[in-house]
């Protein structure tokens, strides 16, 4: 998400000593907003040793502390700045986000109250109440946070940021299709925006709908190809395409292997044991050349992922169900009498793939199931709240 930058608190006037402070102050936010926080830090130091007690220089070394995550910091020099610029919402808005940030949510609502009563017109006190909203846990908080994005997005509907939280809304009742309208929403306005990307894509491939999510993931990786978190779900969706490619192998595998069991019965040996080698190669051709076609229109950064964690057990195990099946098959054209040994590997070799198969669709469905509950719970609490959830595909 854009963080905000520190404004000016108190405003700015024609005194030389404020107005070379306030160079300083944008030269460190700039250097900031580029990665370089550390370096930001010593023309802040400067510019509040010239008056250590102006907001517009606590707020943005408040900021610098929020890149960085220092949310204790952050609060220290928030609520020196309140104390001086009490009036001011954004002063208030940055305490909100402090606080939510250190688990202190009633606080982090309250801040972003306060902020959203000194100016009730401001999308940004709208959306920082939405966040620390959804902190809380219950149905009341939820819609409270829904209401903050859609009076958010009426206020500003060119913000990225109002269009981010609302998809994170909607992603918590469950109205996935929503949330990615959202998400598109927010691409559209920002087009390399990677937390719409990083939105976008784990939506569906949290449902286990990585395929699906494949672009979105690609991209992500390509706007933030070195952000860890961007690299761990990217390597979570890559995993999870190879698992729903062979998913789809192993049941083209399971039914050419009761065609190759059918065969078995037939009266001659020889044409049993050449139908069901011809099955089992024919399977096994269609397979790999189904496979290698839709890999081939999987993103680069995907396809690279998949191939550089081969190795990796997580990712090995899914391929090796296929050869599973395949070595089966061509047990099953030993004849009606194999040796003790192929009687226990081979249905060993089939078990093992089709209970995959049925724990990891049974899970899916089941997941399925409750997010529609969730979906329902939502729509009809809203319904008698008199909110509305939201428009777009649910």
């Amino acid at each position: 998400m854009t963080v905000e930058t520190a404004g000016t608190a108190g405003g700015i006037d024609n005194d030389p000593e404020r107005a070379a402070r306030t160079k300083l102050v944008e030269r460190a936010l700039h250097l900031a907003e580029i990665g370089r926080v550390p370096e930001a830090y010593p023309l802040l130091a400067e510019a509040l040793r010239t008056n250590p007690e102006d907001p517009f220089v606590q707020l943005a070394i408040a900021h610098c502390y929020q890149l960085q995550g220092r949310w204790s910091n952050m609060l220290t020099m928030v609520d020196l700045a309140v104390r001086r610029a009490p009036m001011d919402p954004q002063v208030h808005r940055k305490r909100s986000v402090a606080l939510r940030e250190l688990g202190r949510i009633p606080e982090a609502v309250a801040a972003a109250e306060q902020a959203r009563t000194l100016d009730p017109d401001d999308a940004r006190n709208e959306i920082v109440r939405a966040e620390a909203l959804l902190r809380q846990t219950g149905t009341r908080a939820v819609l409270a946070a829904l209401a903050a994005t859609t009076r958010a997005r009426e206020l500003d509907p060119q913000s990225v940021w109002a269009h981010l939280t609302e998809a994170s809304v909607q992603r918590r009742m469950a109205e996935f299709g929503r949330a990615r309208a959202a998400y598109r929403e927010a691409l559209r306005l920002a087009p390399d925006n990677p937390t719409a990307l990083h939105g976008l894509a784990t939506l569906d491939s949290m449902r286990g709908r990585a395929v699906r999510a494949d672009p979105a993931l690609g991209g992500m990786l390509q706007v933030a190809p070195t952000d860890p978190a961007a690299l761990r779900a990217a390597t979570r969706g890559a995993r999870q395409v190879l698992w729903l490619l062979t998913d789809l192998g192993c049941l083209l595998l399971l039914l050419a292997a009761v065609v190759v069991g059918i065969a078995q019965s037939l009266p001659t040996r020889l044409v049993a044991a050449a139908v069901g080698l011809g099955v089992t190669g024919a399977a096994t051709l269609g397979v790999l050349v189904l496979l290698w076609w839709r890999m081939r229109r999987l993103s680069a950064p995907i396809r690279t992922l998949i191939r550089t964690n081969l190795r990796r057990p997580t990712f090995v195990a899914a391929p090796l169900r296929l050869v599973a099946l395949v070595l089966a098959m061509l047990l099953m054209n030993l004849g009606p009498n194999p040796p003790e040994v192929v009687e226990i590997v081979g249905p060993v070799l089939v078990a093992t793939p089709m209970l995959t198969l049925l724990v990891r669709w049974r899970t899916r469905a089941l997941r399925e199931l409750g997010w529609f509950l969730r979906r329902w719970w939502f729509r009809l609490a809203a319904m008698r709240s008199g909110v509305s959830v939201g428009t777009g595909s649910g």
